[in-house]
């Protein structure tokens, strides 16, 4: 028999009515979830251990051991006169080049010279052969022999015909001597009756045909006179003119040796043995080594600050000489990039042994100006790329950040940064150059010259 007790339907009642709720109320976590919650935790833990370490260092560890300089240069800030110069690349030129041709044409037998001899006026520079000058020197020779001949002939032609019509002369002279004697004896006896006058008539005739025949016969000598005179001219005039032609003949033949016609340095030839060189062809080329001067290319941008009469200093390779700025060109030349304009320079004194067409480089000084801060180049210049300084100050030196202007000889000028009279340490920034201050050794120091 069941019983129905009112505990029993209280009981009941009660979980009737009671809702339950369960213990989690959100979704259920996963593993991953707790992987990534656990690395993040970590590196939260080493990061922290991280820095403390570090910490722990810097506390525990002792300070930086500064740097003392024991060894060193050091140079004061000064005032210096300075020349500013205009650089440039160049080449020495002669001013007077010669092109040496050929007078005649002929083949070259022999050459005397080579590119870079040396020659003076006069000497060889090649030996030409031309048959054709020689049969034409020996045609004027026999021209002359035969012109000379014509007139030794002429003036024996000359000689024997005024002879002979002097001694005709003579005897026409003397038959007017004889024929006057003889009409005289005649007048005489016609006068005494001795003679009839048809005698008389005769000798006076006779005597005057003498006379007209000594005449005739001193003028066929003045005609003669006259006529060989012009002959033996003519003929002289002929042996002047063959011995003209001879000479040309053999100055023909002398210009087959082709010589220099200047003092200098062969540059180059124009012909080589067994070609032909013609009348008026280039042979060599002389340039006078008398009259260098340097050709610089100055660029467009500096070659304002360049006017004539500026003193100039030339690198030849190691030799030095000094010059003067003859010639600014008015126009600028292309040259890569930029442009160049030509400047002339003349050498104050002719350099020895410098070939044309030699490199040079040249220092034009263009300004002069005083009271230049400066100090001496040295080392320290290199290590600091130009960018800062020591400056001594007591036991120490202290960094400082310089700006350098232009080089001038040893010297450089300080541009901004320093202080006349101030120190500066000259000997290589290299084994300290990454720190701001160093100590120094006032008695390791000497003062750079």
């Amino acid at each position: 028999m069941t019983s129905n007790s009112p505990d029993t339907e209280n009981s009941d009642a009660g979980r009737e009515g009671v809702k339950y709720r369960p213990i989690v109320t959100g979704p259920a976590r996963t593993s991953s979830s707790r992987t990534r919650r656990d690395i993040g935790m970590l590196i939260f833990v080493l990061a922290v251990l991280v820095g403390a370490a570090v910490l722990a260092v810097r506390l525990l560890s002792p300070g930086e051991k500064p740097y003392t300089l024991s060894n060193y240069t050091f140079a004061e800030v000064r005032s210096a006169d300075f020349i500013d110069s205009v650089t440039a690349p160049g080449t020495v030129a002669p001013v007077n080049t010669v092109d040496v041709r050929a007078a005649v044409s002929g083949a070259v037998a022999q050459l005397n010279v080579a590119p870079g001899d040396e020659v003076k006026v006069g000497d060889p520079i090649c030996v030409l052969q031309s048959p054709e000058l020689v049969a034409h020197r020996e045609e004027a020779r026999r021209q002359v022999l035969a012109a000379e001949d014509a007139l030794a002939k002429a003036k024996l032609d000359s000689v024997q015909l005024e002879e002979r019509l002097g001694r005709e002369i003579v005897a026409s002279e003397q038959a007017v001597v004889d024929a006057a004697a003889r009409r005289g004896d005649l007048e005489e006896l016609f006068e005494a009756g001795a003679v009839p006058r048809s005698q008389v008539d005769e000798a006076r005739s006779a005597e005057s045909q003498a006379r007209m025949s000594l005449e005739a016969k001193q003028s066929e000598l003045d005609a003669a006179v006259r006529s060989n005179a012009l002959s033996v001219d003519t003929a002289a005039r002929q042996v002047n003119v063959a011995k003209d032609a001879l000479r040309a003949a053999e100055d023909a033949i002398s210009r087959l040796v082709v010589r220099s016609p200047i003092r200098g340095k062969v540059l180059e030839l124009g012909v080589v043995p067994g070609a032909t060189a013609s009348q008026g062809g280039n042979v060599a080329q002389v340039a006078d080594t008398g009259s260098l001067v340097v050709k610089a290319k100055v660029p467009s941008t500096d070659v304002r600050l360049v006017t004539v009469g500026q003193p100039v200093s030339i690198n030849l390779g190691g030799k030095r000489a000094t010059g003067t700025v003859r010639n600014v060109a008015p126009k600028a030349e292309a040259s890569g990039q930029s442009a160049t304009v030509e400047v002339t320079i003349d050498f104050d004194s002719q350099p020895a042994d410098v070939p044309p067409n030699s490199a040079a480089f040249v220092e034009i000084q263009v300004r002069k100006r005083t009271g230049v801060q400066s100090l001496p180049r040295g080392p320290y210049l290199g290590s600091s790329r130009e960018m800062f300084v020591y400056v001594i100050e007591g036991s120490s030196a202290v960094q400082r950040d310089v700006r350098f202007g232009s080089v001038f000889g040893n010297l450089i000028e300080v541009v901004d940064g320093l202080s006349p009279g101030e120190r500066v340490i000259t000997s290589s920034y290299e084994e300290f150059k990454d720190r701001r201050k160093i100590k120094v050794v006032p008695e390791g120091g000497r003062e750079a010259r």
